[in-house]
């Protein structure tokens, strides 16, 4: 059955355009897919890389200038060809000179579902930023940071290893207690490109862990050494003030004895702490006694000018007086230490 006249046409000019390699028009829409699949072909996405972390030893920690020695295990397991244990950097380590890595294999080893493994024994001294605003009772976090220094987050990306990381059980930190640990994997963001233009001009962006340990000082150490030390002196304080009225000397003797006593104590747990912008914990109990040993000695000596003008009844307003001022003083006392401690963070 023979075609129509217009509909040979139309065919035989398609076949033309088929013949002579001319492509058909597509629309804008398709040629944008197909520019995107191709595009996305050539992207790779990152190597991620399991590290893991086990402290064994922690050791002088030392506040005055805020460093600490550690000595860990270190591991990574990943599937790339990259081997991050050879580009892992230990970010706050402040001796590079000091710092010691040994590798557990000479070359990663090949676990059978074809990861690859590699472990690091490292030992340094790294910084560590202490507050001391809650001296004698403060808690400080040991963060060990660590970061890839070659390959860019395109490249690598790191897991902490929830599972086998952790602390060792015999971790002793003389003067301190360790309570827990935590560890959190991310991106560490800097905003320049330190001069290398093949990353880019905006900043660069790479895989982070950061590994951290809770310790507390003891609250026995507060207790004993800190605490008992300020009691007995207000104890001591608040006795003069029960002697007899008349016995102006032994009172102003035991007063003053007092406040020499307290600042040299003071004196003598702040040379034992770096130099800060603010009161620490302990200060600001201190601040508290210097107040009610002088309230004491001040009303030592003006009862003890008056004293040749005291009579029978005026003797036993005094001593009432004084009682009431151990009283009110004890009260203060326990009232403000318990705002210190809730208060000072």
């Amino acid at each position: 059955m023979f075609l129509h006249a217009p509909l040979r046409c139309i065919l035989l000019t398609a076949l033309l355009l088929l013949g002579c390699g001319l492509p058909l028009d597509a629309s804008s829409e398709e040629k944008t897919q197909l520019n995107q699949a191709a595009r996305s072909s050539n992207v790779t996405s990152p190597e991620f890389v399991e590290v893991g972390v086990w402290p064994t030893v922690i050791y002088n920690l030392d506040v005055h200038s805020n460093t600490f020695y550690m000595t860990a295990y270190v591991w990574f397991i990943w599937k790339g060809d990259i081997d991050p244990s050879e580009t892992a950097e230990l970010v706050n380590n402040v001796e590079s000179w000091g710092l010691t890595k040994v590798r557990t294999y000479p070359k990663p080893i090949t676990f059978p579902d074809g990861r690859k493994y590699q472990c690091l024994r490292i030992e340094g001294r790294f910084f560590q930023p202490f507050s001391l605003k809650r001296f004698p009772l403060e808690h400080h976090t040991l963060t060990l940071s660590m970061e890839d220094n070659t390959y860019t987050v395109d490249k690598i990306l790191y897991r902490l290893d929830q599972k086998n990381s952790g602390i060792d059980p015999g971790i002793n930190i003389p003067g301190w207690s360790v309570k827990s640990w935590s560890g959190l994997a991310g991106i560490h963001h800097y905003p320049s490109n330190l001069g290398d233009q093949t990353v880019g001009t905006n900043g660069t962006d790479y895989g982070s862990i950061t590994f951290k340990i809770e310790v507390t000082r003891p609250v026995n150490f507060f207790l004993w050494k800190m605490l008992l030390p300020v009691l007995i002196i207000l104890l001591a304080c608040w006795t003069a003030l029960l002697l007899h009225p008349s016995q102006l000397a032994s009172r102003a003797a035991m007063t003053g004895t007092a406040l020499l006593t307290t600042v040299f104590m003071q004196q003598g747990y702040t040379s034992n702490l770096p130099e800060v912008n603010y009161l620490v914990l302990m200060d600001k109990i201190y601040v508290v006694v210097y107040l009610l040993i002088i309230i004491s000695l001040v009303q030592v000596v003006i009862q003890g000018g008056l004293d040749k003008k005291h009579q029978l009844d005026d003797y036993e307003k005094a001593q009432f007086m004084d009682k009431v001022s151990v009283a009110i003083q004890a009260v203060i006392f326990l009232i403000s230490l318990w705002m210190i401690c809730a208060t000072t963070h």
